[in-house]
């Protein structure tokens, strides 16, 4: 995969995630200083002229980096490592966030609140392109995923595993103030216009909602899931 922004580039090359770095002349100073920094973690650099980089990247840039993905692991590796993090881990089941924008910015929401990791579906999901690692600014190369074909089977094995299951939604049972993150923990966040699939919700053990303060019923996906990540971080 290629990354031309150049936040998501050091980042990557700060944790020697670049594979090659492509470099068309001129540059500026702050393409110089990523140079050097590739110079120094002894990323191969490769230098282009405008036409090769349209035809690696798609578009002309001035710096370009191959980068190694996060690979996805499966779903019996992706629960023993949410154990390893916390006792009682939290973990976010996407279902239909079908934004890349969203996407990234979950990923990126759910790193800085130390959540375990997100499980999302294999279609009807945005996919994890370069703009959802630019978002997520370099969350998605160290939070771990699992992409599955069937939600509703995962649920059943991590209830199996001792996971509680809940969706989060405008109508939901327990307020997030008084929810206790006190075993193991999935939330379900669905898409903003269609929300949690019934199906979804059937299998669940029950149901959360953020209260809001005026009387308006629409929460970016997003933004909940960052205030669902703030409340399990503080809670004792």
């Amino acid at each position: 995969m290629f990354i031309t922004s150049k936040n998501t580039i050091v980042e990557a090359i700060s944790k020697d995630l670049v594979q090659t770095l492509y470099i068309k002349f001129p540059v500026s100073k702050r393409e110089k200083d990523i140079i050097k920094l590739a110079e120094k973690k002894k990323v191969p650099i490769k230098n282009v002229d405008k036409n090769e980089m349209e035809k690696i990247v798609g578009k002309i840039y001035s710096i370009a980096a191959d980068i190694k993905e996060n690979v996805e692991i499966g779903i019996d590796s992706f629960i023993e490592k949410a154990f390893e993090k916390r006792e009682n881990p939290l973990i976010f089941i996407l279902d239909s966030i079908t934004d890349v924008h969203n996407l990234g910015a979950i990923i990126r929401n759910a790193y800085f609140f130390d959540v375990a990791g997100i499980i999302m579906p294999k279609d009807n999901s945005a996919p994890i392109n370069e703009k959802v690692y630019e978002i997520s600014e370099g969350a998605a190369y160290h939070l771990p995923i699992s992409i599955e074909t069937n939600l509703n089977r995962v649920i059943d094995l991590m209830k199996d595993k001792g996971f509680w299951i809940y969706y989060a939604s405008e109508k939901g049972e327990t307020s997030l103030e008084d929810f206790k993150f006190n075993s193991p923990t999935a939330i379900i966040l669905g898409n903003e216009h269609s929300g949690v699939r019934d199906i979804l919700k059937k299998n669940s053990d029950g149901s959360i909602i953020i209260n809001a303060v005026n009387d308006f019923d629409s929460l970016n996906v997003s933004a909940a899931s960052a205030i669902i990540g703030y409340a399990y971080s503080i809670y004792k």
